[in-house]
């Protein structure tokens, strides 16, 4: 699934062609991902504006005129791709397409079909359940071990790993970045959140931070299906520490990276440079 770098690095990618653009038409393919429904989106959307281009967590966010907001959550396979040249064909697991005045087209494709589409006004945005309840921008100037200390008070007896995972806790981190954060801070993640001291959190909101811009940097990672809105695979997977790293060297003190299993998810960590036991 992408997580906050490749979301970010399609916002970045796709906002210099998008901004300014209106909406003239549209095509649905598979109606069943429009919520709250297609004819809804063939009534609004002709004709409005883009003004923006946003993100939250792992959502994206178009700002239409007249109110209107289009959200879009890729999940796990989803892609957002730009084209100047509509008249190439249309992949297969092409559900959506935008087609705005300059003759260029936004198109929104998913091979797993998770991925969702919401229009509907600013003000109701909030019934997206999984928007509404997301927690700080771990990648925002005010995010800090304060902040991080205060959303992980309700989660202190869970592990670390879950509870970075729950986006009420952090907004748009997942499997990669939690590992190569809880790696940068030296903390293991069968820690129970409530276990960290002051120095850790501190450790852990700063590698937090570095290993979300450090992506954004790289374009993001690109493992499997990952592209930005211009097609081009991310960088990112070229630097990973310990993500995907069983059995190598740590690239810190040499010893093998091990990978664990936690709630149904792999973890992949270094039994020396991540104590499980807390130190004095």
């Amino acid at each position: 699934m992408p997580e906050l770098p490749e979301v970010e690095t399609i916002r970045r990618s796709l906002t210099p062609f998008l901004k300014g653009q209106i909406l003239c038409s549209l095509q649905i393919h598979r109606p069943d991902i429009l919520l709250p429904g297609p004819d809804v989106f063939m009534t609004v959307l002709p004709g409005l504006e883009i003004l923006d281009l946003q993100r939250r967590g792992k959502y994206l966010i178009l700002v239409l005129t007249e109110g209107w907001r289009l959200v879009f959550h890729l999940r796990m396979t989803g892609k957002l791709l730009w084209t100047r040249q509509p008249q190439t064909p249309i992949p297969l697991h092409t559900h959506l397409i935008l087609q705005f005045t300059n003759q260029t087209q936004l198109r929104f494709q998913d091979v797993r079909r998770f991925g969702r589409c919401w229009l509907m006004q600013e003000a109701e945005l909030d019934q997206i359940s999984g928007l509404a309840g997301l927690g700080p921008e771990p990648i925002q100037p005010g995010f800090s071990a304060d902040h991080l200390q205060k959303q992980l008070e309700r989660k202190r007896n869970a592990k670390i790993k879950c509870a970075l995972l729950d986006q009420t806790v952090v907004a748009g981190l997942g499997n990669i970045y939690v590992d190569e954060a809880l790696f940068e801070a030296r903390v293991h993640p069968l820690r129970t959140a409530g276990s960290l001291r002051p120095d850790e959190l501190n450790a852990l909101a700063d590698s937090t931070r570095h290993v979300l811009e450090e992506s954004i940097n790289r374009g993001g990672t690109s493992l499997r299906d990952y592209v930005d809105g211009l097609d081009q695979q991310g960088q990112n997977q070229n630097h990973l520490q310990v993500f995907r790293r069983e059995g190598e060297p740590c690239p810190v003190c040499g010893n093998l990276i091990r990978r664990i299993r936690i709630a149904g998810r792999s973890s992949f960590f270094c039994p020396v440079c991540q104590k499980e036991a807390p130190s004095c």
